[in-house]
């Protein structure tokens, strides 16, 4: 067998260094006088190399000229290899700052040439501040180009890091929504919360898939099952699929639900909750409500006053004379779901200044002199404010189905007592009510209040039906404490009679979040209860993400950026709305070689 000398373990001796003038660095023999590196760490080695390249300049010298030149040649090396630590510092420096300011810039969706007015900037500022920095700041690079190559490294690290902790999730969930960007091009997001042994919950953008073709359920599984395949996700660790209610997503038969069923079925495993967002689900029970006699004046109005630039100009600066509570009066946008409320409400405290302008500018309505339709509007505005109320409470990240659910089960309640209340006339959670109550000469329209409350009611009760047929088992993972142990499943029944029993945990249950809380349970006592609890913490409860990340797009991907590829604006997305921390030492640790601008 053929002998290898790194294996020998042969050992440096000191004596070397004077005898030849050779020193060892990173374990490696290395030649003072000419810095070649002797491959071999045997003395044989050492002695040729001094004594064929070196021995006759240096063989003269007596004993302290030896030492003196040595110490010459340690304090020169130590001096080049500063310099040359120095150099790859400084360029490992200006590299991480050019991945950070091209981070900023990914994280505010700003373009990627404006990188160079970043530079430009620093430099300014570096002139005037620190003038013996000017080479290094220079030397940072903020091109396009490399702002691009910062950015994609910067979405390859969260991506690792994703794909890290979705090897040990015990649970996870889908949320997706579709939308076209400025091109017409459909794109579809993903997110996924998953849920690990510790209670870690990782919500993150998964992938934004571009569908260039058609977009049908059966097009879009094929991109969910993509992805899932790249973060290494199984079918039997799905607990929910929560959609904007799309027939191409939602649809049972051949929609992406439907197919997702087949594919557990296909893997034998049980199949996923299917929820369709709450957000979206309120914002439908607002939509049924019948106040067009209200909202059509209000609106046109509105659209008078802000149609002509010079009439809406008179209009603000007659407010600002009169010291009016607003400054001015917004658009109706029906595709924005708090813009009716906010919009009937401005009306009403508005009204009289609108009514005053209205009539100066030959455009008068009578309804302002008819006190059933200003009931009507201050009857409006307050029931719409509630519903904006109930929308804000829904939304955000990381909320836990329980908690939304209560939420909707609260304001059932509240508009079921409104119903009771605007039949006794009773004002006391109707505050434009009540404040007009003060000058109105009509009664109050009952039957048309009770209409819209009982429509309302009405819809409030049907809708949400896909969160009332699993109203137990949310309510088992939000309080196992008030539960009937005969309405568990058999698997729970027994671990929950304990629970039930332990004082300790009913203290910890009173103090702590709910996670925190499930966190504190004993995993071979209450092992499958924990494994319960995780798989609702990771249900989305509406698409709050996807519509969040929607809004992101548009801005990314607008007309004075219209060429963005997919790949890039997927990139800026997933950058824009992760929670990671990004590595920059692990991306920098990656490189070779570290290239500054010149």
């Amino acid at each position: 067998m053929k002998r290898k000398v790194d294996l020998e373990c042969r050992a440096f001796k000191t004596e070397w260094t004077l005898n030849y003038f050779v020193i060892e660095i990173n374990n490696k023999v290395t030649c003072l006088i000419c810095s070649e590196t002797i491959a071999v760490r045997k003395e044989f080695n050492i002695r040729r190399h001094y004594n064929t390249k070196h021995m006759a300049q240096y063989s003269a010298l007596t004993e302290n000229q030896r030492k003196e030149k040595l110490e010459s040649l340690k304090r020169n090396a130590v001096s080049q290899r500063n310099l040359f630590v120095k150099l790859r510092n400084d360029n490992e420096a200006v590299t991480k700052v050019s991945l950070r300011i091209a981070h900023l810039l990914a994280i505010k969706g700003k373009p990627f040439t404006d990188g160079e007015f970043i530079k430009s900037c620093l430099l300014v500022a570096a002139e005037e501040i620190c003038p013996e920095k000017m080479d290094l700041v220079r030397s940072v690079s903020l091109s396009a180009k490399t702002t691009v190559r910062r950015i994609e490294d910067i979405g390859r690290d969260i991506e690792s890091q994703f794909k890290e902790n979705a090897k040990h999730f015990k649970w996870y969930s889908l949320t997706l929504d579709e939308s076209t960007d400025i091109t017409d091009t459909a794109q579809l997001l993903m997110f996924i919360r998953g849920v690990n042994n510790d209670f870690e919950v990782t919500e993150e953008l998964a992938a934004m898939n571009s569908l260039h073709g058609r977009t049908t359920g059966e097009d879009i599984f094929k991109e969910v099952e993509e992805t899932l395949i790249r973060y290494n996700l199984h079918w039997n660790q799905l607990k929910c699929v929560t959609t904007d209610g799309a027939k191409n997503i939602s649809g049972r038969g051949k929609g992406l639900v439907g197919h997702i069923f087949k594919a557990c079925e296909e893997s034998k495993c049980s199949k996923p909750m299917v929820i369709h967002c709450i957000i979206h689900q309120q914002a439908l029970c607002g939509r049924y409500l019948n106040l067009l006699c209200v909202t059509e004046p209000v609106v046109s109005a509105i659209n008078f006053i802000r149609s002509h630039g010079l009439r809406h100009r008179q209009f603000r600066e007659f407010l600002l004379e009169i010291e009016a509570e607003y400054p001015d009066l917004p658009y109706h946008t029906a595709v924005r779901w708090l813009s009716n409320g906010k919009v009937l409400l401005r009306f009403f405290e508005l009204r009289e200044p609108i009514e005053i302008f209205l009539n100066h500018n030959n455009y008068p309505q009578t309804l302002f002199t008819d006190d059933e339709w200003l009931w009507k509007l201050a009857f409006a505005a307050d029931i719409v404010g509630y519903l904006n109320e109930l929308n804000l409470k829904l939304q955000g990240k990381t909320v836990l189905i329980c908690d939304t659910y209560s939420i909707i089960k609260s304001y059932r309640q509240r508009f079921a007592l409104f119903e009771t209340q605007v039949t006794l006339q009773n004002f006391d959670h109707f505050r434009c009510c009540k404040k007009f109550e003060l000058s109105a000469k009509t009664p109050f329209p009952k039957d048309f209040a009770t209409d819209v409350l009982s429509e309302l009611n009405l819809q409030l009760q049907q809708r949400f039906s896909d969160l009332d047929a699993n109203a137990k088992e949310i309510s088992v993972f939000q309080n196992p404490f008030s539960c009937a142990i005969e309405d568990l499943p058999p698997e729970l029944q027994m671990e929950v009679i304990d629970l039930q029993n332990d004082e300790m945990l009913k203290m910890i249950f009173k103090e702590e979040n709910l996670i925190q809380f499930y966190k504190h349970l004993s995993e071979d006592k209450y092992g499958k209860l924990k494994s319960y609890a995780q798989g609702y913490i990771s249900v989305f409860g509406s698409t709050y993400q996807c519509e969040r990340t929607f809004s992101k797009m548009k801005y990314l991907k607008s007309q004075y950026r219209s060429v963005l590829t997919d790949d890039h604006l997927q990139t800026s997305l997933m950058i824009g709305s992760t929670n990671f921390e990004v590595k920059y030492d692990e991306i920098l640790s990656q490189r070779k070689q570290f290239h500054s601008s010149h």
